[in-house]
């Protein structure tokens, strides 16, 4: 039968690990780090099948439109089709599919029975609502504890209006609310509740506080100089002030950004972002990058902020000096060679965006949860568990700060891992999740196997199936407009230009029912069926390959005895 993916699959599947079988996979897949069904997604658009489409992308990631927009689309980078035209579109086709969904009650996955388990999550961002999304899916009552006054953590304070309409966080908060999960806001762990009296009250508890607390470099003058965050959380609820005409940034990565763009829209004429890294090292993604350059952010690479200026206690400009060498210890501490030469710029604001960094001092005044070097929390990779009992962590407070699609995936297998804990599964087993046809999930276990086998471009022989393809661009405003407004400047596929795209997809390692396998086996050891083709005389075949080397896909498996699609 197909593989998990294919054509021939009508019911959402989640995987918490290696399942038994199926051991192929596509880089696209396998890069994304929040799991999304990226191959399904694909076959779905393009039969105009997007109801059900969004049903399999919340099966993984409760948080589709928000990733549709903001990932990193690390999966895009992976896509096999870059070594033959372009890669895929794959984030934009995500966006699509969440988009233009019809959104009744049948695209919403349903939860299991009551368990009578409760979890604790502290934290409201991508992997604390991800955990409370999945756990209330499994039949547990979840309560979120959330220390400011609105729900979403850094995808609502942190990620501007132009980059990802609030309405669209809403949306998504909003359907995972309607799971029954309860949220309790201004709610301060450490100061309003202790730890000690969650862990209690509840049966496990997951930390997902994210990364707020921002490195402050120790430079002359950086009192003068405005937090990034708090520069990015004041635009993004509607204080808007103006922040002078000329504005430098330090730091080079996806935040900085943030506060450059931001800084535009709020009437800087000259906006300046200093990094150490020089160009194409960057932290910022390549579509941050190529925004600046089309909205005029001058960067400096290599180039550090040796002095911030002042001028009876106001910013008055930067002194910026050349790095020769830099590097970070063990602990992320920041060492840094400078020359002798500088420059000074003028500036009526410095933001400081140079990275951040987790900080549970008030929530674990005991220090009794275990922290790294780099004072992220230390947990067991495969269970997220952390040093205190039945106290698990996800997200920025564990890898540090990192993108929407990563705490998303930390939080789902956090989920699953307090799942596996509250249900007393034994080490070493994996979860199937499936959802059936009343959309309830149903679980059952296996043993873990091997990691799934990724295809690689060169592992596909018959590329004459396809045609070159160029990629689909997305629908953007104008430059000249989009600098100076607030408004969504990517507006996404509209139908034809997504139908368009998803047919690009080689669906790496699944099968396509085109048959050419069957048709081109020498000895009729094939034989097509309405699930795909089908080993039908194993004794019979001549071990020519021919099956391996007519599938577009990669999805024969050229192992022996002959076995398809494992």
């Amino acid at each position: 039968m197909p593989p998990r993916f294919s054509y021939g699959l009508s019911a959402p599947t989640l995987f918490a690990g290696d399942l038994d079988f199926q051991r192929r996979t596509s880089p696209c897949e396998a890069a994304c780090p929040a799991g999304v069904p990226i191959q399904m997604l694909n076959t779905l658009v393009k039969q105009s099948e997007l109801a059900q489409a969004l049903k399999f992308l919340r099966s993984r990631n409760p948080f589709s439109a928000v990733t549709g927009r903001v990932c990193s689309h690390a999966c895009e980078a992976a896509c096999n089709r870059n070594h033959f035209d372009e890669g895929l579109s794959i984030r934009a086709l995500e966006r699509y599919a969440s988009d233009h969904a019809d959104f009744a009650d049948h695209t919403l996955l349903r939860p299991r029975e009551s368990t009578g388990r409760k979890i604790a999550i502290i934290g409201s961002g991508p992997a604390g609502m991800t955990c409370a999304y999945f756990s209330a899916l499994l039949g547990h009552a979840v309560t979120v504890f959330e220390a400011s006054s609105f729900l979403g953590g850094m995808p609502r304070a942190g990620i501007p209006d132009f980059r990802l309409p609030k309405d669209v966080l809403d949306r998504e908060m909003g359907q995972i609310l309607a799971l029954g999960i309860t949220a309790k806001t201004n709610i301060r762990v450490g100061r309003d509740v202790t730890l000690d009296s969650i862990v209690a009250e509840y049966d496990a508890c997951l930390v997902a506080a994210g990364a707020w607390k921002e490195r402050i470099p120790d430079l002359p003058g950086v009192e003068m100089a405005i937090s990034g965050l708090a520069f990015l959380k004041q635009a993004n609820t509607g204080q808007r002030n103006g922040i002078g005409r000329k504005v430098v940034i330090i730091g080079g990565g996806g935040v900085a950004f943030d506060c450059a763009f931001t800084a535009r829209r709020l009437g800087a004429t000259e906006v300046h972002v200093v990094c150490l890294e020089k160009a194409g090292e960057m932290c910022a993604t390549p579509d941050d990058i190529r925004q600046g350059e089309e909205e005029g952010i001058r960067v400096h690479n290599g180039a550090v902020v040796s002095r911030i200026l002042g001028r009876k206690s106001n910013t008055a400009g930067v002194e910026i000096a050349e790095v020769s060498e830099f590097g970070f210890d063990v602990n992320g501490r920041l060492a840094v060679k400078i020359s002798d030469r500088g420059v000074c710029l003028e500036a009526d604001a410095v933001v400081l965006a140079a990275g951040a960094e987790p900080d549970i001092a008030e929530l674990d005044p005991h220090g009794r949860i275990r922290l790294t070097g780099r004072k992220t929390i230390e947990v067991d990779p495969a269970t997220l568990a952390t040093s205190v009992d039945r106290v698990f962590a996800a997200g920025d407070v564990v890898t540090g700060p990192g993108t929407v699609a990563q705490a998303v995936g930390g939080g789902r297998l956090a989920a699953i891992a307090m799942d596996n804990r509250l249900l007393g599964l034994t080490p070493g087993q994996r979860v199937h999740i499936g959802v059936g046809g009343d959309g309830r999930p149903s679980m059952r276990t296996c043993a873990a196997t091997t990691e799934q086998h990724v295809v690689k471009f060169g592992e596909m022989m018959n590329l004459d199936f396809y045609k070159t393809n160029d990629r689909r661009p997305t629908i953007r405003l104008p430059v000249s407009s989009s600098a100076m407004s607030f408004e969504e400047s990517d507006k996404g596929f509209g139908e034809t230009e997504a139908l368009a795209e998803a047919e690009r997809c080689f669906h790496c390692g699944q099968c396509q029912l085109c048959g050419n396998c069957v048709e081109d086996c020498p000895g009729y050891v094939l034989e097509m069926t309405v699930d795909g083709p089908k080993v039908a005389h194993p004794e019979e075949c001549w071990h020519c390959g021919n099956c391996r080397i007519s599938c577009p896909s990669a999805a024969v498996a050229y192992e022996f005895p002959i076995s398809m699609m494992v």
